[in-house]
Parts: C-alpha cells; sequence; structure tokens
C-alpha cells in the first residue's frame, strides 16, 4: 500500500500507521504536508502565529466568498468578524431553539415506526438544514438546494470538482438576493443580525457576509448530519450502548462526545505555512500548505487509551473534533444541541433500530468530512 492509501469507510488503519511511520508526510503527488499526531495536528491548527487559515487563497488567489470567510481568516480580520458573528450563537440563543429542534425532529420521524428508511434523507440531514433555515429565514423549500450545494463543496468526486465554481456562483446569487430583500424588509432572522452587527462602527462587507452564510449553511449541516449518522452506525456496533442510553438519558452526551472522536465528523482542514518552519524536526517550508488529520489525532493512542475502542464513558476525553483554538466551531454548541435532541427523541420512541446491512452504505466521497450519503435503518 503507497503513503497516500486511504480508505473512505475505514480510514482509521492507515491514520494509525501514519502515526507510527510517517507521522509529518509530505506528498509530492500533491504537494501537501500530512500532519496525524494529536500534538502536532493541536499545534497546525491552534498556532495561527506558525500556521495560516488562509489557504484559500493558496487555492484561488483571485479570492471569492469562501476565502473571505472566518474560517479562511487569521486575526486580527478573524477576530472582528468572529465578534460580530458570534452574537447569533450565544448560549442563550442557542437554548432557545431546544423546542424547535424536538419540534421538528419529532416532524420527521414521527411516522417511521417499523418503517425501513434512509436515515439520511429522512432524518439526519433535513434536520440540520432545517434549523438552519429557519435561523437564517430562507424558505424551507429550498433544502434540497442546499443539500446539494453542501454536498458539492465538501464532496471529494471529480463531479463535485467540475460542478465547485456554478455552486459557488449559484450561492452568491442566492444569497446576495436574500441580503438584499432583509434590508428592505427587517425581521428577526441571523441574515438581517449579521448584515447589521456592528463592532467599532464597522460592518461586514457583502463578500464577508456571503462567506459567513455560505459556510453556516455547509459547515450547519454536515456537521450535525455526519455526527448523528456516524453516531448510530457506532452505536449499532456496540450492543447495549442504545439500550444504555434508552435507559438513562443523561448518557447521551458523552455518547454523542465519544462518537465525535471516535468517528469525527470533520476529519481534516488546511493551513499553510507562514515562515520556513518544523514540526517534531520534520522542515516545512514557507507557503507549504498543511493537512491536519483530526481524525487521526482523535484515534492517537499516546493521549487515548484504547484509542480504538468505542467506550461511552470514557474519562477526559480530549478530542478536537471541533477544532483548535480560535478557529473552534462556532456552531459546537448547536451541533451538540441537535443531536442530543435527536438521540433523545429516538431513545424515547423507537425500542431499537437496526442497520441494515443488505443495503448498502454509500459513504461521502470526501477526505475533508466522514459520513454517509446513504444509511438504511429499520426503526422498531
Amino acid at each position: 500500500m503507497d503513503e497516500m492509501s486511504r480508505d473512505i469507510m475505514n480510514p482509521f488503519p492507515w491514520y494509525k500507521r501514519m502515526r507510527s511511520e510517517n507521522p509529518v508526510y509530505y506528498d509530492p503527488e500533491y504537494r501537501l504536508v500530512n500532519v496525524f499526531r494529536y500534538t502536532d495536528v493541536k499545534e497546525t491548527l491552534g498556532n495561527f502565529n506558525k500556521f495560516s487559515s488562509q489557504f484559500g487563497k493558496a487555492f484561488n488567489p483571485a479570492g471569492g466568498p469562501i476565502s473571505e470567510s472566518i474560517i479562511n481568516l487569521d486575526p486580527p480580520k478573524h477576530t472582528k468578524l468572529r465578534n460580530i458573528v458570534s452574537r447569533a450563537f450565544t448560549p442563550r440563543t442557542i437554548e432557545k431553539m431546544a423546542p424547535q429542534i424536538r419540534e421538528i425532529a419529532e416532524s420527521l420521524l414521527n411516522a417511521k415506526k417499523g418503517h425501513e428508511v434512509d436515515i439520511i434523507k429522512e432524518f439526519t440531514s433535513p434536520l440540520p438544514i432545517t434549523v438552519i433555515a429557519t435561523m437564517l429565514g430562507i424558505p424551507l423549500k429550498d433544502m434540497d438546494m442546499f443539500k446539494k450545494w453542501s454536498d458539492t463543496i465538501v464532496g471529494g468526486s471529480e463531479t463535485s470538482f467540475t460542478n465547485f465554481p456554478k455552486t459557488i456562483e449559484d450561492m452568491k446569487g442566492y444569497f446576495q438576493k436574500l441580503m438584499i430583500e432583509k434590508e428592505k424588509n427587517p425581521d428577526e432572522s441571523l441574515v438581517y443580525s449579521v448584515l447589521n452587527a456592528e463592532v467599532d462602527g464597522e460592518k461586514l462587507t457583502m463578500m464577508e457576509s456571503l462567506g459567513f452564510f455560505i459556510l453556516l449553511l455547509v459547515a450547519g449541516n454536515e456537521t450535525t448530519t455526519n455526527l448523528l449518522s456516524n453516531a448510530l452506525l457506532t452505536f449499532s456496533e456496540n450492543p447495549g450502548t442504545y439500550e444504555a442510553m434508552r435507559d438513562d438519558s443523561k448518557l447521551i452526551p458523552q455518547a454523542l462526545e465519544e462518537v465525535l472522536r471516535y468517528r469525527s465528523p470533520v476529519q481534516s482542514i488546511y493551513r499553510v505555512a507562514r515562515d520556513d518552519t518544523d514540526l517534531s524536526g520534520v522542515p516545512i517550508r514557507k507557503g507549504s500548505i498543511m493537512v491536519p488529520w483530526i481524525g487521526s489525532a482523535n484515534r492517537d493512542e499516546s493521549i487515548f487509551e484504547d484509542a480504538d475502542k468505542f467506550i461511552i464513558g470514557r474519562k477526559e476525553n480530549r478530542h478536537i473534533a471541533f477544532g483548535e483554538g480560535i478557529h473552534y466551531c462556532l456552531g459546537a454548541p448547536l451541533a451538540r444541541l441537535e443531536a442530543k435532541i435527536a438521540m433523545e427523541y429516538m431513545t424515547e420512541n423507537f425500542g431499537s433500530y437496526e442497520i441494515l446491512r443488505n443495503r448498502k452504505m454509500i459513504p461521502q466521497e470526501s477526505t475533508i468530512v466522514y459520513g454517509f450519503k446513504e444509511l438504511w435503518v429499520k426503526l422498531n
């Protein structure tokens, strides 16, 4: 097996081998520096003085809404943008959404008892998209279009790469119209709030606003969708887990934290070396594009005891599934709340469920996210 052979469904043996043999590995074919160990991944993600988040410009020097979104910026601009948009993600604001999230979960699964369903299509995908659409103040009829856009942006297939430029243009056009409409007709939507929020008298530019809305749509959808589908697969592989949560709902949050570690929804991200530097003694040249593998870091046996085992009551679960440092995921509390409410609803209403192994599990064709396009389940 060559150095960069990675099984999308089961990359974990490859991660383990790379942590042992090539923990900081330069791939000459793709010209990427791959980082596999927990401490090195944390350093790459968290030290913005050494590793810049402005990797979007490395791929697209002309810039655009993705390059201008907060995930692709460093301080001081990142600080300004995060201060503006974080006002929509306060703990109080997120917690107020709980009844609505519960209502959405119920509406999606209420008539599914005893049925065989593609749980992605019927539940884990529409739940977060509906929540994000509601937050943004956009029509629910556009959900299928949002999902298609989101899949293209995170997808790793040739079709995704081909469709990427048009998808970005379509999203720009959609949100530009939406922003103009909200300026004319103010409401309590997140779009209107972000457009009018100020820090030291400054508002977001049009491109910065576009970048944030596109990022929110994609990240807010993919993270929760993949967390929930990964949880259902993981619980089914570990008999007794679902039953334990059904008997004691207080176990649900820690079970989900272990899923975040064990099958991280986001497996990798990008950074760029600001200057000539090194990582664990390996020289890295200025401008090198870095790939810190979050999915590998969260399986690092030097940090997590029995790292390849799912342990519902794991102590000191220091996973970095939501990132590290100033770029720690702004929407993490929302993703956790959505997943918690979804699992509470399932364990209260379904005695058990079964992954249908006679149906094909179709994984996401991506090295960035880990999850499924299709996962068939029987709800008992």
